[in-house]
């Protein structure tokens, strides 16, 4: 039986939807087929979704890839596509067809190429799937979904977080922006490792999203504040979780020849050894002078502390390029004369204890 072109059509059998679908309708009729389709997804018992399932997801992104395909989008194809993705959360939203989206490997990768902040309510739909996906997926989610994220990112040429940013440049798409930055949050907290944590909230950070906070949080809504909220807390919490690392080292590997051999060893072989020769070999030339010589080690060690364990919980900018051209003399200057006077007063302190213990 062929489709009725009422809106509310909701009659039809699952099979039918796969017939329809498989005949390769387009334009008004894939749009009307799809409306009527996303009423029964939503409506029916999971039954009935189980029933189109089997084929009816296939051919779903049968559809959606080809419309992605296209190199030059009409109207109606982007509309057919918001259309397609409606059906594809309407089908996610039980266990069954969340485990067939799941196990379609193709799913992933054209929601993730169908991101596109030029069509904002499209895309507040996808982000809302993939963080929702992120959260009750199974364990290797996160590696799918960052694998999806980045071969579509590669086919568009461009940073794989650019179109996430782009979202939440938006500011005339407040629901985008709240979706994007739950998204966000749903990656950047996923992982158990907290070196990986850092690691994709400073690529987020450096894919834009560092010069845009400001702007969002002058915004003063409710359901983006809770998410910026949420971010920062977890920033602070994995700085947190750095800084007893340090402490853990420190108390752990007190021994020099044991630190420099550990280091040497994982960096021997990697593109970083050269640069922690060159640190090394600038170290020689630091003058061996009883009292400058701590005081270089000491602005050095201030200097690294403060990059690896930055304030902000962020990376540095890498793409700086200019040198650091700061004068150091007066500083070791003045680092050289408060230690001669503390030295001064320790010996002072010292001769007067031993004048007391001689002389009373």
């Amino acid at each position: 039986g062929g489709l009725k072109n009422s809106k509310h059509e909701c009659t039809l059998s699952s099979q039918e939807y796969v017939h329809e679908l498989r005949s390769g309708i387009s334009d008004e009729k894939l749009l009307n087929c799809l409306e009527s389709l996303r009423v029964s997804l939503t409506s029916n018992p999971v039954s009935w979704v189980n029933n189109f399932g089997h084929e009816g997801l296939g051919l779903l992104l049968d559809v959606l890839e080809k419309l992605l395909d296209k190199k030059q989008q009409e109207n109606i194809d982007k509309k057919n596509q918001h259309k397609l993705i409606q059906c594809l959360k309407a089908f996610m939203n039980n266990k069954f067809g969340l485990q067939r989206i799941l196990g379609d490997e193709r799913s992933l990768l054209l929601l993730a190429r169908a991101i596109d902040p030029k069509q904002p309510n499209m895309m507040t739909e996808i982000v809302k799937i993939l963080s929702a996906i992120c959260i009750v997926g199974e364990d290797n989610i996160l590696e799918k979904l960052l694998g999806a994220i980045t071969t579509a990112a590669e086919r568009y040429n461009r940073e794989r977080f650019s179109p996430i940013v782009e979202g939440l440049e938006n500011h005339e798409a407040l629901q985008l922006q709240v979706a994007c930055m739950q998204f966000i949050n749903a990656l950047v907290t996923f992982p158990y490792e907290l070196d990986f944590r850092i690691h994709l909230r400073n690529e987020f950070l450096r894919s834009g999203l560092k010069t845009i906070l400001p702007d969002l949080k002058e915004k003063e809504n409710d359901e983006l504040d809770i998410q910026l909220r949420v971010f920062d807390e977890n920033k602070e919490d994995d700085l947190t979780e750095l800084s007893h690392r340090l402490n853990d080292i420190r108390a752990e590997m007190d021994d020099m020849n044991e630190v420099y051999h550990l280091l040497y060893n994982l960096l021997k072989d990697t593109a970083a050894e050269n640069y922690l020769l060159s640190i090394l070999q600038h170290f020689l030339l630091i003058r061996n002078d009883y009292y400058i010589r701590p005081q270089y080690y000491k602005i050095i060690e201030e200097c690294v502390s403060q990059i690896v364990l930055h304030c902000s919980g962020m990376d540095p900018d890498f793409k700086y390029r200019q040198r650091l051209d700061i004068d150091l003399t007066h500083l070791i200057d003045s680092c050289v004369n408060k230690a001669k006077v503390e030295e001064s007063e320790q010996k002072a302190a010292e001769f007067s204890k031993k004048f007391d213990e001689e002389f009373t």
